[in-house]
């Protein structure tokens, strides 16, 4: 019954928005509005004259301080809406710089973000960031050390918006600045935690995880700065990458342990944000992990990717969370058939990356 009452009201509404185009409703209440006013100030007019019985003088005056009084209410009206108008212009127009502004900072935030290593050694790469602003603080990288190593970054700064975003640059110079120096994601977490706390004082801090892919070797090392832990995927099963310590910058003085695992052909290296992991709202990741299988072919790091991405923008976050919304980033690394040195191909996919 309400729900017919409803519809019924949204097609009388309807049909009087068809009936009256808004220039001739506009219309309509000005007169009716004038015609109003005007039957008004007739009946005040007339009860004051009953009231007190004035002289013909007195009237005279009565309706020039009537008119004058509606005039300059007028003026009033008409001035009130020139200067409404100019401060909705000048709010449009400062509008319009922060937006220009912010879409410039986002163009230059996409281009922080690095091209995917070259598929050698029969690893595949894939990642996709999706920022749930104009601009976010989710991050990742990658540092060739040596001829067959590569640094992995992916990163979360605290916060949102601008202070989240301003923060990356010193984020990615710090990480690059040691990336070139050591191959040990322990002592690269640790240094950059000394660094950004250093720079902020643990107002931001960023959760991390720092990997180095030996590609001869097939080895992964990795430290977790209290983040989300990375899923490597075989057919040995799963293993969660957990080790390491606090979030980056947040502490003082902080140390962080290091783990190693063998990778074998196969095997699927999933690494990503919390926002991923709080848009399933209480899934494991796992549970998607499993409904997309292993990688079978060549550019499959690009479908898993793919897979994983979409699942987490198809999720509606927490439950008791209400609009809830945050940057989402996946990185994916497969590891196929060891061709060789020289077997290797020109670069994966950066599928979503936007």
């Amino acid at each position: 019954m309400h729900a017919k009452a409803a519809s019924f009201a949204d097609r009388v509404r309807s049909a009087d928005r068809e009936r009256w185009p808004p220039n001739r409703r506009v219309l309509v209440e000005s007169i009716v509005a004038a015609v109003c006013a005007y039957i008004l100030s007739a009946a005040f007019e007339a009860l004051l004259i009953h009231s007190i019985g004035p002289t013909e003088w007195e009237l005279a005056w009565v309706s020039d301080v009537a008119l004058a009084g509606a005039f300059g209410t007028a003026v009033y009206l008409w001035r009130h809406l020139l200067t409404t108008r100019r401060e909705l212009e000048e709010r449009e127009r400062a509008q319009l710089v922060v937006d220009t502004q912010l879409s410039i900072a986002a163009d230059i935030q996409r281009q922080l973000l690095p091209p995917l290593p070259p598929n050698e050694y029969g690893f595949e790469w894939a990642a996709a960031l999706r920022s749930s602003g104009t601009i976010g603080g989710d991050f990742y990288d990658f540092m060739p050390f040596g001829p067959t190593q590569l640094v992995v970054l992916v990163a979360d700064v605290s916060g949102k918006g601008i202070p989240a975003a301003m923060a990356l640059g010193s984020l990615r110079s710090a990480f690059r600045a040691l990336a070139r120096q050591s191959a040990d994601p322990a002592r690269i977490a640790t240094q950059l935690s000394a660094g950004l706390y250093d720079d902020w004082r643990g107002a931001l801090y960023v959760t991390c995880f720092v990997a180095t892919f030996d590609l001869r070797q097939r080895t992964i090392t990795s430290t977790n700065a209290g983040h989300p832990p990375a899923i490597v995927k075989g057919r040995g099963g799963l293993h969660y990458l957990r080790r390491g310590g606090p979030p980056a910058g947040l502490f003082r003085d902080t140390t962080f342990e290091r783990e190693s695992m063998q990778l074998h052909t196969g095997d699927a290296c999933f690494i990503v944000t919390d926002g991923v992991t709080e848009a399933l709202d209480g899934t494991p990741l796992e549970h998607t992990l499993d409904q997309i299988g292993l990688w079978h072919s060549t550019g499959d790091a690009a479908r898993l990717c793919q897979s994983v991405m979409i699942g987490a923008l198809a999720a509606h976050g927490p439950s008791d969370a209400a609009d809830w919304d945050d940057d989402r980033t996946v990185v994916v690394a497969t590891v196929g058939p060891a061709p060789g040195p020289r077997g290797r191909s020109n670069g994966g996919s950066r599928y979503g990356h936007h």
